[in-house]
Parts: structure tokens; C-alpha cells; sequence
């Protein structure tokens, strides 16, 4: 099994908006296209905002596109630089545990070296014990006492 990750074009947004509704259903969140479809513009035509990656896998002699991912950049003091935040990773459920997310993660590691970020940042649901312990295979790790909050402007 061969992964790889691409940057959509216009053939394949449709794509993208296709595995984000999946990934919207599977964390029981609304779904709202347009305001969906306005953010990847965004980032697709600002790549200095962030990156939006296809996640292919090459299996069998046949190439399916099963995933996708959005790193956002910003800026830490207390990490001391420039920073990606893992905002999207989505990899379809009958794909997940095969070892695709962790080839991912290097790409998106070695990524963010090239954007000079010193330290990638992710969520993860505190109820999510699993995707917690794939995290910190990679030496991610939890920030004690902290939660994140969020105000919608």
C-alpha cells in the first residue's frame, strides 16, 4: 500500500467536500457547504494560510482517494515560532487501522519543517483514547490542565 497526499484541483474539490461531509457525519457535527467550500477556497488560493491535502492510497494496482487533511499556520509565543495546527484529518472508517495515518504524519512533520515551524499542534477529543495513543507514538503530547475554547464571530 502506497499513500501519498496531493492538493486538490478543480476536479477534485468536489472530492474534498465529499470526505468533509463524511467526516462532518462521523463527529455528528451540521454540515453547512457553502461555508465549507468558501474555507478550502480560502486556503487553496492563500497556501501561505494553510495546506489542504488529498490522502490517496495506491492499493491492488488501483488508487482511491480515502482521506483529507488541513494544516493551518500560525504563529506561538509560547512555542517559540511559527507553528501547524492540524485543523482536519480525516481518513474513511474501512481505511482506518491499516497504518495509512501513520504515513500521513510524517508528510505533514517534514511539511511543516519546510514552513520553518518549530511544533505542530492538533485536537483530539478527550474521549478519543485511541487516537490519543496514535498521537503519542509520534511523541505528541497532552497538555495537562489545558481545554480548547472557541467563540464563533
Amino acid at each position: 500500500m502506497i499513500v501519498s497526499l496531493r492538493r486538490p484541483d478543480a476536479d477534485a474539490f468536489e472530492t474534498l467536500l465529499t470526505l468533509s461531509h463524511e467526516q462532518h457525519d462521523h463527529e455528528a457535527l451540521p454540515f453547512d457547504r457553502t461555508p465549507v467550500a468558501a474555507t478550502f477556497n480560502t486556503l487553496l488560493s492563500q497556501p501561505e494560510r494553510g495546506d489542504v491535502f488529498l490522502i490517496d492510497v495506491e492499493h491492488e494496482g488501483e488508487t482511491e482517494t480515502i482521506g483529507f487533511l488541513v494544516v493551518a499556520y500560525s504563529f506561538s509565543v509560547e512555542n517559540g515560532g511559527s507553528v501547524g495546527v492540524i485543523d482536519q484529518f480525516f481518513i474513511q472508517q474501512r481505511w482506518r487501522r491499516q497504518g495509512v495515518g501513520s504515513q500521513v504524519i510524517p508528510h505533514v512533520e517534514a511539511r511543516a519543517k519546510e514552513k520553518e515551524c518549530v511544533a505542530v499542534i492538533l485536537e483530539v477529543n478527550i474521549g478519543n483514547k485511541g487516537a490519543r495513543l496514535f498521537y503519542e507514538q509520534f511523541d505528541y503530547q497532552p497538555r495537562r490542565q489545558h481545554c480548547i475554547m472557541t467563540k464563533r464571530l
